[in-house]
């Protein structure tokens, strides 16, 4: 019976990631979307192996309950009791894989935030791309620019010319109390691989009130320019003029 449980977690973990990939989008909460067909690969894998060891353990018990007298002394190990049976706490392996069902592990959020130490660090000089990707070049006079909050941490960051000064930008994230009570973040994650090496990408807001926290927000504002040096700078500010609450948020990583 051990190996129709051992069967059994097999289907489940197969049945798991299929219905995180192929049904849902769940799988987008702890990895890329790169590799969902991986995912999908390994879900069948499992399900079909997990199928043929069950169905192999449930012939050897037929064939052994129709052929009692080829059993012999040695299957029972010499000790006068049968050990060909495992015993029944074999099946609570089945426990953690059904738990996956019942309580799927959500995506990252405050929490990580708030343990994190402080935010992605900016990039080396050597690191530091040409041209940015933000498209706040090629946005006319007065155009309000959407970006991820990577680019607009990362412009805000290596931005020597201050280009970004002035400029109205629209961020999405998901809301993050201050610990020093000194206003909120607005927080996405950036994620390399998978959720455990996402990293944090903020910017502080004072001039609004902190909403609920891990609830999703679209602000429009500009960036506060810092005085002095921008390398100097550990802490991105800005200034919200409108702010929509986002009732279908988007994955909270960004790539």
């Amino acid at each position: 019976m051990n190996r129709i449980a051992q069967g059994l977690t097999l289907v489940l973990l197969g049945a798991a990631a299929l219905t995180s990939t192929v049904a849902t989008d769940l799988y987008l909460n702890w990895v890329k979307a790169g590799f969902g067909p991986f995912l999908i690969a390994a879900g069948v894998v499992m399900a079909v192996l997990g199928v043929l060891i069950i169905v192999a353990e449930l012939r050897g018990e037929r064939a052994a309950a129709t052929a009692p007298e080829e059993r012999s002394d040695h299957s029972a190990d010499g000790h006068g009791h049968d050990h060909s049976r495992a015993p029944r706490v074999a099946w609570l392996l089945l426990l953690p894989v059904v738990a996956v069902f019942v309580v799927a592990p959500p995506a990252l959020g405050a929490y990580t935030v708030e343990s994190t130490a402080a935010a992605s660090a900016p990039p080396p000089e050597q690191a530091r791309p040409g041209r940015f990707d933000d498209g706040l070049a090629e946005a006319g006079p007065g155009e309000v620019v959407a970006m991820d909050i990577r680019q607009f941490v990362m412009r805000a960051w290596v931005d020597e010319e201050r280009e970004l000064a002035g400029r109205e930008v629209e961020l999405t994230g998901f809301a993050v109390p201050d610990p020093e009570g000194e206003g909120w973040f607005l927080a996405r994650l950036q994620m390399s691989c998978c959720a455990a090496d996402a990293i944090v990408n903020k910017v502080h807001i004072s001039n609004e009130p902190p909403p609920e926290t891990d609830s999703w927000w679209t602000v429009r504002g500009t960036w506060v320019e810092p005085e002095g040096d921008i390398a100097d700078v550990s802490q991105h500010e800005f200034e919200v003029l409108e702010m929509e609450e986002v009732s279908n948020p988007p994955s909270p990583y960004e790539q």
